[in-house]
């Protein structure tokens, strides 16, 4: 049987547009390299000085980066992976952005011609330039927080992406008109592709990583009810999450999960309101720095093998450990990715 030709590679259109704009800025010719099969990313961008050094990069394609703890998080699946060094392709970076980028020893280019790029002791940056009307449309398409919550249900339950978009809307408790959009943009950026028997993660992988570092921004900050601090810090071990419609997510839900952590802070997922008992029983008190914090549920609960009820699903976890950017946080996560997200 002879051997089937693969179809010609199309780059991101995002891709090509920023390595594009970086050839014109600095004189540096780029090359957009098909990425290895079942390789995590979505091309490889091969760099070109003048004097025929060459060096190339995946890229990590985000569609939309507004926040330094977005670049923060980023940095912190990187290192969870150990992945080789990166370069991470956007619609636009604002130079603050590009400053905390070179900061955090992130390469990173956008559509406008913005980069910093850094090869054999050599810093390249561009800084300052306006956002390319075409990235205006794409930040369009970012991902919203009611999105985000639909890519949050189909990461918790893999046989969600088949089960139809009602379900999908009522896992995720939004509308079906999202779950449609959403589900039809994460087809379109070919996270979701279609087989003969039924449709699949491209790479479940690398949207766990840009849902993780959008997640502080984008939803978790809509879904924070209120902080409060304890009078006994260990109250929470005297608690059922379970009988009152909760979960416990962040370090308590890892630290019973892997049994590596000593919480600090105490972090409550509920599907319905703060359970009043609790506040009379452990003397809470409202202090936005507390060490005890209330968040709406983002999704419906699913069983998860090897997870106990009163805990959330890993990915919920996983996200609120990274966005804490703390060393032994991410250590964790680490752990937590390997043991239950690995698939």
């Amino acid at each position: 049987m002879p051997r089937q030709t693969p179809p010609p590679f199309v780059p991101d259109p995002t891709i090509q547009a920023a390595a594009d704009a970086f050839s014109a800025a600095t004189g540096i010719s780029t090359r957009i390299l098909r990425p290895p099969q079942r390789a995590h990313y979505p091309a490889k961008i091969q760099f070109q000085g003048a004097a025929g050094e060459k060096w190339a990069r995946p890229v990590l394609l985000v569609d939309n980066i507004d926040r330094f703890a977005t670049l923060a998080t980023i940095k912190s699946t990187a290192d969870i992976r150990a992945d080789d060094p990166f370069v991470i392709v956007t619609p636009y970076l604002s130079p603050g952005l590009l400053q905390h980028c070179r900061e955090l020893g992130l390469d990173a280019l956008d559509m406008s011609g913005n980069a910093v790029v850094q090869s054999n002791g050599n810093l390249i940056m561009i800084s300052g330039e306006k956002r390319h009307s075409a990235a205006s449309r794409i930040k369009e398409r970012a991902w919203t927080a009611k999105g985000m919550k639909v890519v949050f249900a189909l990461l918790c339950d893999r046989a969600l992406i088949n089960a139809g978009q009602r379900a999908i809307a009522q896992r995720a408790n939004v509308s079906l008109g999202t779950a449609q959009s959403t589900f039809r943009d994460l087809v379109e950026r070919g996270d979701i592709v279609a087989r003969k028997d039924g449709f699949v993660f491209a790479d479940s992988g690398r949207l766990l990583d840009e849902w993780a570092a959008l997640y502080p921004s984008r939803l978790r900050s809509q879904l924070l009810l209120n902080r409060y601090r304890a009078a006994d810090p260990s109250w929470w071990r005297d608690i059922d999450p379970a009988s009152e419609h909760c979960q416990f997510g962040g370090e308590v839900a890892a630290a019973l999960l892997t049994g590596y952590l000593k919480p600090v802070i105490v972090t409550l997922y509920c599907q319905k309101n703060v359970p009043r008992q609790w506040m009379i029983d452990a003397r809470l008190r409202l202090d936005p720095q507390g060490d005890v914090e209330f968040l709406t549920a983002p999704a419906l609960p699913v069983e998860t093998p090897g997870v106990p009820p009163s805990v959330a699903h890993p990915v919920l976890v996983y996200a609120d450990l990274i966005a804490t950017g703390d060393s032994r946080n991410i250590e964790t996560a680490r752990m937590l990715r390997d043991q239950f997200l690995a698939a």
